[in-house]
């Protein structure tokens, strides 16, 4: 049995945390297949400011979440390649596809397109268009990180290895780069991603060294936090007019942010209060549940408020209120719905582990 590594633990949680927390800022969502459009309402010159203070603070998170999401996964592929767990692809395509794909199409069809109907996300967009552009990844879908992610593993199996040559990180990143000039999701985002699974798998046989390190040059992780908030700062300048430099610089802000992220939970898992908690524990145990059924409570959340507030949502306190309101209610209402599914359908609960 694979011994319990308390800082991934710590990572994931917080990595979900952080993933909730991006998605509860929007009031846009713009796309041929769907979306929401409650931006334009915000009238207010205040208003409009706070709105965009938040959407660049979301910004700043999207640097570097999902590239943690997914060196996260990463780390406990290394764990299992060096336990010799995959050694047969017909076994992977068909555990990941039980884990990965199945869950993608039953909300997708049973949850996400429904509960987007409800919310006027598909206003004036025929039903078929509407399925389609989920499926294919052609609109906005979250779920598009478990696609992504089972074909990412089928990649991994064939290129990472107990001993990866440093050339094919470089051919890694030189596809990560390529990817996105390539428009179709379902063929970008395996290959966008597939860098930061594969930097995930490289640290992890490095983990322990790292950690020694860590112990003895605490101070390491404030260094990084002023490089990160200077970065932030220099890529603000350069996105307008040097996209390919600021490219370069948000992979950069994605490696540090996720570097100071793993460190922060190196601290506090040492912090039994914190890897005890029923709470943190509850979080941990339902993360894929939580991500599959929070964040398209977002356009519900959005929908009913618009109906009932008049117009508290677009003033500067209902931005903030809506904010705080939106993280607490898809969070919980995400362990919330992932607990009831496990109760109900028990003997389906592995389509939220």
């Amino acid at each position: 049995m694979t011994r319990k590594i308390k800082e991934y633990d710590v990572l994931k949680v917080m990595a979900i945390i952080l993933v909730v927390l991006s998605h509860s800022v929007y009031y846009n969502i713009t796309s041929n297949y769907g979306g929401i459009a409650y931006q334009q309402y915000l009238m207010d010159g205040i208003a409009l400011n706070v709105y965009k203070i938040f959407s660049k603070i979301v910004e700043i998170i999207y640097y570097f979440h999902m590239p943690l999401f997914m060196a996260l996964s990463g780390t406990f592929f290394s764990i299992q390649v060096k336990n010799n767990r995959w050694n047969d692809i017909k076994e992977l395509i068909d555990n990941k596809f039980r884990r990965l794909i199945m869950p993608f199409l039953i909300f997708t069809l049973l949850y996400t397109l429904p509960l987007k109907y409800a919310s006027n996300y598909y206003e004036g967009i025929p039903f078929w268009k509407a399925l389609v552009g989920q499926l294919f990844l052609l609109g906005n879908s979250h779920l598009w990180y478990l696609y992504a992610l089972f074909a990412i593993f089928i990649l991994g199996f064939y290129v990472l290895k107990k001993k990866t040559s440093f050339y094919v990180y470089v051919i890694l990143y030189v596809l990560h780069v390529f990817s996105y000039l390539i428009k179709i999701t379902l063929v970008s985002a395996p290959l966008q991603f597939l860098f930061w699974f594969a930097l995930g798998f490289l640290f992890e046989t490095n983990r322990e060294t790292y950690n020694k390190f860590l112990d003895k040059n605490k101070w390491i992780t404030y260094i990084l936090i002023l490089l990160f908030i200077f970065m932030v700062v220099f890529n603000f300048y350069l996105k307008s007019n040097y996209k390919l430099l600021s490219r370069l610089v948000i992979d950069i802000l994605a490696i540090i942010g996720s570097t100071i992220c793993y460190n922060m939970s190196y601290i506090l898992s040492k912090q039994r209060s914190i890897v005890a908690n029923s709470m943190f524990n509850l979080i941990l145990i339902n993360g894929l549940g939580i991500y599959i059924f929070s964040d398209t409570l977002n356009y519900f959340i959005l929908r009913i408020v618009y109906i009932i507030s008049d117009n508290f949502m677009f003033m500067p306190v209902g931005i903030i209120s809506l904010i705080i309101l939106r993280f607490l209610g898809t969070l919980f209402g995400g362990l919330g719905l992932t607990l009831l599914f496990k109760k109900i359908f028990k003997k389906y609960s592995w389509l939220v582990n």
